[in-house]
C-alpha cells in the first residue's frame, strides 16, 4: 500500500496532572530499569476508524482526550516529570552507592517538563495509510507495511536519555493525536523505556482511555481504572544488596555465577577495538561511562564483542505483517507438540512459542542459512514481573524486562521440524526462575555501568522478539465505542531482524510484524512454508 503524500498542520504544547504533588519528589528508578535507559523509545499508535460517537473533524474529541490525560497523569505525576542521571550525594547512603548510569525522576516541581502533545490534522484519509480490520482477515493477512507512516504519526518530540548524554529539560513522555480527513484518528504514546516496558505502556493507555470514556459517556460514574504502583524500589529488594558495601563493587560470587551461567549476551558497547565498531556507538556510550581515572582503577564484568559485522546497517529494511487466524496458530501448536524430539518431552509448548518457532525458521531460510554451521540467536524480551518470588502485580510502574536467548546452528535452525525448536524455546524460558532472576538483577547492581553490556543483537545472525499477547493492545477504547482498533503498531526501529507479536483481543489471532532486509524480506514472504498451516 503506497502512502500518499499529505498535507499537515500541527500544534504543540506540554502537559501537566490536574493536581501537583505537594512538594518535589525524587524517585531513583530500578535497576532493571537502568539497563534499558539506552534502549529505543517504548511506543505504540493505535488508529481509529470514525464512529458517531467519534467524529475527529470534530475539536471536542481532541479536547476530551486532552482533558482526560491530564487526569490520567494524576495517577502517574513522573511521566511528566525530569529525568535526570544521579548523583553520588544522592545514593551515598544506599546499599549499593554506585551512580553512574543510574536514572532518577524528579517531579512535582515548576521546571518538571510536562508531557509533550502534539495535536495534527492530516489531509489523508485512514484508507490510505492502513487497511480495513476486514482487509488484514481476507486480502491483506500478508500486508507489505514498509510504506507505513509510524514517524509521521508520533510525535518528533527528542526524549531525555535518547541518546544518554542529553536530558535537561527534555520530557520522558510524547503523544500525539491525529485527525484524518475522513473523521477517523490516530493516538501515539511514546515513552522513554526506562520510565515503562510494554505493559507498563498498555496500563497506562488503558487508563488514559477509562477516563477519556467517562468524558465521552452522558453517565460520568464511569468503572475507576486501576491504581498504578510506581516504587521502583520493590523491584531492587530482590537483589538483595548488601548494606555494608562502601564502594559499590561487592557483591556475591555465587549470584555472579548463577547470573552469568543464564543464557544472556553479554556484548559490550565500550569495546571500541571490536572488529567494525561503529563510531557511533562511542559517542552515545560516553554520557554514562565513568571518568578516564577512575575506570581506570575499575574491573568490569565479563563480556564479549558485539558481532558488529553480521548486521549490515546501511541495508534496506522491509516490513511486514502477517495476520495468522487462530486456526493456524492452534495448527502450528499442535504441530510442534506432535515433533518434539525426545530430549524435549516434557516442554508444554503455548501458541506463542508455536508461533515465534515458525516465524524464527522461515526467518534463517529466508537468510540462507541452512548450509551454516555458525550459531543464530532468537532474544527474545522477557517480562520479570510474574517472573519474582513473590511476583509483581501487572500493575507495577516501570520497566523491569531482562532479554534471553535460544541458539542454534544456522543449518539447525533452517531445517528442524517446529517441534525442535518450539520446544527450545520453552526450555529457555524455564531457565528463569525467580532466583536466577534475583540473582541476574543482583549481578546487574554491581555493574560499573547498567548500560555497558547489551543483551541483544539484530543483522544476519540474530532475531529480536518482543510479545505484546495478552496486553489487550486493540482493546484500548478511548471514545466508549465499544470497537477494536483498526490498527494497532508497536512502533520499533525498522531494523533488520525485529519480531513483533500482537494478539487481537479474544478472536484468538495473532498480527506478527517482521523486518528484514528487503530482499530476505521477499524470500520469506514468497517461501511456501509461510503457509503451510494456513494463515
Amino acid at each position: 500500500m503506497a502512502v500518499l503524500p499529505c498535507h499537515v498542520r500541527r500544534t504543540t504544547k506540554r502537559i501537566f496532572p490536574t493536581t501537583t504533588p505537594q512538594r518535589t519528589m525524587i524517585t531513583k528508578l530500578s535497576i532493571l530499569d537502568a539497563s534499558v535507559a539506552r534502549f529505543a523509545p517504548c511506543s505504540a499508535i493505535w488508529l481509529y476508524d470514525r464512529t458517531d460517537k467519534a467524529d475527529a473533524r470534530d475539536a471536542v474529541v481532541f479536547e476530551r482526550l486532552e482533558e482526560a490525560l491530564r487526569r490520567t497523569l494524576d495517577d502517574y505525576p513522573h511521566f511528566s516529570g525530569q529525568l535526570r542521571w544521579a548523583t553520588k550525594e544522592l545514593v551515598q547512603e544506599h546499599a549499593n552507592p554506585r551512580h553512574v548510569g543510574r536514572p532518577i525522576v524528579v517531579y512535582g516541581s515548576a521546571e518538571d517538563p510536562g508531557v509533550e502533545l502534539t495535536i495534527t490534522e492530516d489531509s489523508r484519509k485512514l484508507s490510505d495509510i492502513v487497511p480495513s480490520q476486514e482487509d488484514r482477515l481476507t486480502t491483506k493477512q500478508i500486508w507489505n507495511a514498509t510504506d507505513f507512516p509510524q514517524h509521521e504519526l508520533q510525535a518528533n518530540t527528542q526524549l531525555a536519555f535518547s541518546n544518554l548524554a542529553e536530558f535537561e529539560g527534555l520530557p520522558g513522555v510524547a503523544i500525539q493525536l491525529t485527525a484524518f480527513e475522513c473523521g477517523g484518528y490516530a493516538v501515539s504514546v511514546k515513552l522513554a523505556h526506562c520510565l515503562s516496558d510494554a505493559l507498563c505502556l498498555m496500563q497506562f493507555a488503558h487508563a488514559w482511555a477509562a477516563q477519556s470514556r467517562r468524558l465521552f459517556r452522558e453517565d460520568q460514574s464511569g468503572a475507576v481504572c486501576w491504581t498504578p504502583l510506581f516504587d521502583p524500589s520493590l523491584l531492587d529488594q530482590y537483589a538483595n544488596l548488601s548494606t555494608t558495601s562502601t564502594t559499590g563493587t561487592d557483591g556475591d560470587p555465587e549470584k555472579f555465577k548463577k547470573a552469568r551461567s543464564l543464557p544472556m549476551h553479554r556484548y559490550d558497547w565500550w569495546a571500541t577495538d571490536a572488529p567494525s565498531y561503529p563510531h557511533w556507538a562511542a559517542a552515545s556510550s560516553n554520557g554514562t561511562k565513568p571518568p578516564p581515572e577512575e575506570l581506570a582503577r575499575l574491573e568490569l564484568s565479563p563480556s564479549t564483542y558485539p558481532p558488529w559485522p553480521t548486521w549490515n546497517m546501511t541495508a534496506p529494511v522491509g516490513h511486514v505483517q502477517i495476520r495468522f487466524k487462530a486456526d493456524a496458530i492452534s495448527k502450528m501448536k499442535q504441530a510442534a507438540e506432535s515433533s518434539l524430539p525426545e530430549y524435549l518431552n516434557g516442554q508444554r509448548i503455548s501458541r506463542l512459542d508455536a508461533a515465534l518457532a515458525h516465524i524464527w525458521i522461515l526467518i534463517n531460510r529466508a537468510r540462507r542459512l541452512e548450509n551454516t554451521q555458525d550459531q543464530v540467536y532468537l532474544d527474545i524480551t522477557l517480562g520479570v514481573r510474574g517472573r519474582l518470588d513473590p511476583p509483581l502485580p501487572d500493575t507495577f510502574v516501570g520497566s523491569p524486562i531482562i532479554l534471553g536467548y535460544v541458539t542454534k546452528t544456522g543449518s539447525k535452525a533452517s531445517t528442524s521440524a517446529i517441534g525442535a525448536i518450539a520446544g527450545s524455546i520453552r526450555q529457555t524460558m524455564s531457565l528463569f526462575t525467580p532466583d536466577a532472576v534475583a540473582a541476574y538483577i543482583h549481578d546487574v547492581a554491581y555493574e560499573v555501568s547498567p548500560q555497558r553490556l547489551w543483551q541483544a543483537f539484530l543483522g544476519s545472525r540474530h532475531t529480536l522478539v518482543t510479545s505484546w499477547v495478552r496486553a489487550r493492545a486493540y482493546e484500548v477504547d478511548f471514545c466508549a465505542t465499544q470497537q477494536l482498533a483498526r490498527y494497532v503498531q508497536g512502533v520499533m526501529p525498522r531494523m533488520d531482524g525485529l519480531v513483533q507479536v500482537i494478539d487481537i483481543a479474544d478472536t484468538g489471532d495473532f498480527d506478527i510484524s517482521v523486518c528484514l532486509e528487503k530482499e530476505t524480506l521477499q524470500r520469506f514472504i514468497q517461501d511456501p512454508i509461510l503457509k503451510v498451516y494456513g494463515l
